[in-house]
């Protein structure tokens, strides 16, 4: 019970869903998602209570993934794809349905908009993720450009499932998008739950694609899924730069025509020759 209480708190849970959060903050954005705490009495209302438990369930996702390291790797639930998916993808709907539940309409329009975006965005990263993790493909040579595939299908669909980028909050009618009638504490809370399951799926992203290193040197594999971490974040921060802020439609057909062909494509690659 104590190893599974770390590693739910601490590795590889909540503490570092927080840190991953951070970083990821920093290095996409150049910001830090929490810059001000809020009142107790905000976590009592819809949108704080959505963000207080997204973010606490995309921090159980991390726990429920096979890290390197892992302090309760025996644990059952690790590496078990339903658990991970129920409490990844719970972490993203509790939050976005309060969002679009949201009295201000410039603000349930942008939270319609996210959730629209994410969940297509998600349809993908969890095909490139599950095919990665539980398909039976191993690391073979023949292998290889199916894993590819999955790979590069999953990071160019992840912008669209965690709203960054081109795939961010319209702000041309509100600047302040989903967070708009918030007040500047319980805005600061949901930005961070926003960034929190962001980072989650990015994790897991990385802990599917990155190659499994011999069993004793666990190490190797924890660097390798940081270092593709780091070098998504960074993507992110030059796609920001290069593209214009998308349309609804345009970036449904981003999820549907160029990022779901390839995970298909890595996914029939692997049956036939993985």
């Amino acid at each position: 019970m104590l190893q599974i209480t770390i590693a739910i708190l601490i590795y590889p849970g909540l503490a570092l869903a927080l840190l991953l959060a951070l970083l990821l903050g920093w290095l996409a954005e150049r910001q830090i998602p929490l810059a001000r705490l809020p009142s107790p009495r905000a976590l009592l209302t819809l949108d704080g209570a959505a963000a207080g438990a997204s973010l606490l369930l995309a921090g159980l996702a991390l726990a429920l993934l096979p890290w390197p390291y892992h302090p309760a790797a025996s644990w059952p639930l690790v590496g078990q794809p339903v658990a991970l998916w129920c409490a990844l993808e719970g972490a993203f709907w509790l939050a976005q349905l309060a969002g679009a539940l949201a009295p201000a309409t410039l603000a349930a329009r942008a939270a319609a908009r996210e959730l629209q975006m994410s969940a297509a965005g998600r349809c993908v990263v969890w095909l490139s993720i599950g095919c990665a993790l539980w398909g039976g493909a191993g690391w073979a040579p023949l292998a290889l450009p199916g894993r590819l595939l999955l790979g590069l299908a999953g990071a160019l669909a992840l912008p669209a499932a965690i709203g960054a980028g081109p795939f961010g909050a319209e702000l041309s009618l509100s600047a302040a998008g989903a967070e708009q009638g918030l007040d500047a504490g319980l805005a600061a809370l949901v930005r961070l739950a926003r960034q929190v399951r962001g980072a989650a799926l990015l994790a897991a992203l990385a802990v599917a694609s990155a190659p499994r290193a011999p069993v004793a040197l666990p190490w190797v594999s924890l660097l390798l899924i940081v270092a593709l971490f780091v070098v998504a974040a960074l993507l992110l921060r030059q796609m920001t730069a290069a593209m214009p802020r998308l349309t609804l439609p345009a970036a449904l057909r981003w999820c549907w025509w160029r990022a779901l062909p390839l995970a298909l494509a890595g996914l029939c690659y692997m049956l036939f020759f993985g």
